[in-house]
């Protein structure tokens, strides 16, 4: 296997860990924020009082607030952290496409020359021989 191929497959698997790396952190999170919410609402009220459900709900109100709030701040960190993991990934993505693309260039340009060396040689033999022809003609005809 060719270095550039090892190259991108090795970039394409870690991109794709680092996507992959991603969603399991989302749905780790989405899991642990349902679990949270979920015994927020389904704890028991200490009292059937009218005044102390309303208190009660009030504070598990704020709570989940709160952990809506942090929930959101560290989803809008993850975001951050994934953005700066992608971008690297897409510099060497990039650096990797010019490498490949500058050796593309340099092999043409070899090509090319190698195909005007073999013209010009080509040509060199057909007027060494076009040279032979006339002098062989001009000696044929001056000794007739």
């Amino acid at each position: 296997m060719s270095n550039d191929s090892k190259s991108y497959l090795d970039l394409a698997s870690q991109t794709y860990g680092v996507i992959v790396e991603a969603a399991a952190n989302a749905n780790h999170r989405l899991l642990e924020h349902l679990k949270s919410t979920y015994e927020i609402a389904s704890r028991p009220y200490t009292s059937t009082a009218f005044e102390a459900t309303y208190r009660e709900n009030l504070d598990r109100a704020g709570q989940l607030v709160e952990l809506n709030v942090a929930a959101a701040q560290k989803s809008g960190a993850e975001a951050a952290a994934l953005a700066e993991k992608l971008a690297k990934s897409a510099a060497l993505w990039q650096e990797s496409y010019v490498e490949t693309t500058r050796g593309l260039f340099r092999t043409a340009l070899s090509n090319l020359a190698y195909v005007k060396d073999a013209a010009d040689q080509t040509y060199e033999g057909f007027a060494k021989r076009v040279e032979e022809i006339q002098t062989r003609a001009t000696a044929g005809v001056s000794s007739n």
